[in-house]
């Protein structure tokens, strides 16, 4: 695989999921931890129809700590937060119309792994 290929041209693993029950089984980039909640880092990548090509959007995955097992969420917890991120980002007036979502990615281990919100 080559390192030039621009983000969107990856392929992307999905999430390991533990076998006994639907808990993320992968150290994710967490960028808080507090009694209540884990946030977990993300981008959206999206495509511009223009010249602009495709470029991405910084999110928060908000998940309630009852959702978790220790620091790993469960996957239908992250599939919830990171539904409710999108929907943030992409609210009218916060980012261009022309902007298409194609995909939720997050890192685990510096290695970009799909979570898959649209199906």
């Amino acid at each position: 695989m080559s390192k030039n290929l621009p983000s969107f041209m990856l392929p992307l693993q999905s999430l390991p999921v533990a076998p006994d029950d639907d808990v993320v089984d992968a150290d994710l980039d967490v960028a808080l931890s507090t009694p209540m909640t884990l946030v977990v880092n993300a981008r959206l990548e999206v495509a511009a129809p223009d010249a602009s090509g495709p470029g991405s959007l910084d999110l928060a995955l908000v998940i309630p700590r009852s959702k978790c097992r220790g620091e790993r969420p469960r996957l239908s917890a992250l599939l919830d937060a990171a539904r409710a991120a999108v929907a943030r980002v992409t609210r009218a007036g916060t980012q261009p119309l022309g902007w298409l979502p194609r995909r939720v990615v997050t890192l685990v281990a510096g290695r970009p792994y799909l979570i898959p919100v649209f199906d």
